[in-house]
């Protein structure tokens, strides 16, 4: 009789634990600088990217994205993208900022150039002179997109393209995560 009840209970555990939703959020703005989070843009045309982690004193301008290593989801259900920039256009013309984020494989040195690697997110505002608006973006993956099977697998890159086209434009990072739902193993089938 002992036998059984820890047979039955073993068997509980099993499928307790073979159905559990796992959530891995990763706060991808704390991997850049306080200093870099906030700044201005003010070329005529410039691209930001971020994070920058290449080490040779300038940040900004590292095409590679920051590499992530999660752990792999068997059964990944969800996969949701989400950034937010604040913006203020401090400049006598018009503006636009565009923001990108774009995700790739591991060993992918440039990843905002369209080969082997993923748009996720993408979108502009235009600014007057003195305006203020954020650039909210978010993207719930499902297994139809692209992009699904990397984040799967745990291994990979992600950045942020902010790419600005008119006077002056101050920005801030408040926010850029990826968060993936799912079971890490699958024990029991539905």
């Amino acid at each position: 009789m002992k036998r059984i009840l820890i047979l039955c209970l073993a068997l509980a555990l099993a499928a307790c634990s073979g159905h559990t939703r796992t959530t891995v959020r990763v706060r991808v703005d704390t991997y850049v600088p306080d200093v870099y989070r906030s700044g201005q843009l003010n070329l005529t045309a410039v691209t930001l990217f971020l994070p920058d982690d290449d080490g040779d004193g300038t940040y900004g301008n590292d095409p590679d994205g920051l590499a992530l290593k999660l752990p792999k989801l068997d059964i990944l259900e969800r996969a949701r993208l989400r950034t937010r920039l604040s913006l203020k256009n401090t400049g006598s013309v018009a503006a636009s900022v565009s923001l990108e984020v774009h995700v790739a494989p591991p060993g992918d040195g440039v990843i905002y150039d369209g080969s082997g690697d993923y748009t996720v997110l993408a979108g502009s505002v235009t600014l007057d002179p003195g305006e203020e608006k954020p650039l909210d973006l978010e993207a719930i993956l499902g297994e139809a997109d692209p992009a699904f099977s990397l984040l799967k697998g745990g291994d990979f890159r992600v950045g942020l393209a902010v790419r600005l086209t008119g006077d002056t434009v101050n920005y801030t990072l408040e926010q850029a995560d990826v968060s993936l739902s799912g079971r890490l193993f699958e024990a029991i089938p539905d």
